[in-house]
């Protein structure tokens, strides 16, 4: 067999997995802690107090702190979501380097968005009709940043790259014939 490179790993019989498996593991992983993330987020975010005024709810100033520490709560557990995935998935699929790191930035927003949507939905609802004005109910869970959904893509990009360039097996990013 002149001219055919045999990497040790795959002398062993350990092939790298496909792309496409990887993809899929990193997508299963990502909607599984996108729903875990939302229900937690759900289940941490302090609740904010309002009053219906005029057919719709309106809050106190004081109550501005407790909408910004939901925002908070989720990008805290964005950032950590993306670590832990990052990590698992940079040293569980070493051999497939750039798939991973393109899986995780794509999933992560995927992730986010699934976690929103779960948070809304088990949070309190919008939904002010019939009552009369000055009772009191909790505001809806709603992300008020945006940006807080690319949190989680962009610690994983980050650990993926860090864990990359320092760990010791380079076979990957190896040249063929060396």
């Amino acid at each position: 067999m002149s001219g055919v490179v045999v990497t040790r790993a795959e002398r062993l019989g350990h092939n790298a997995p496909s792309a496409a498996r990887v993809v899929t593991h990193i997508a299963v992983a990502s909607v599984v802690a996108g729903v875990l993330m939302g229900v937690l987020w759900w289940l941490l975010a302090p609740d904010v107090h309002a009053v219906v005024v005029d057919g719709g709810l309106g809050y106190d100033s004081s109550q501005a702190q407790h909408l910004f520490s939901r925002d908070a709560v989720f990008t805290l557990l964005g950032g950590g979501f993306g670590l832990v995935l990052s990590v698992v998935f940079t040293v569980w699929r070493r051999r497939t380097p750039v798939a991973v790191l393109v899986s995780l930035a794509a999933m992560g927003v995927v992730g986010s968005l699934i976690a929103r949507f779960v948070g809304e939905f088990l949070g309190p609802d919008d939904d002010v009709s019939g009552l009369a004005d000055g009772v009191e109910r909790l505001f809806p869970l709603q992300l008020g940043s945006d940006a807080a959904l690319l949190v989680w893509s962009m610690v994983a990009v980050v650990v993926a790259a860090v864990v990359a360039l320092f760990r010791e097996d380079r076979t990957p990013w190896a040249p063929p014939g060396v």
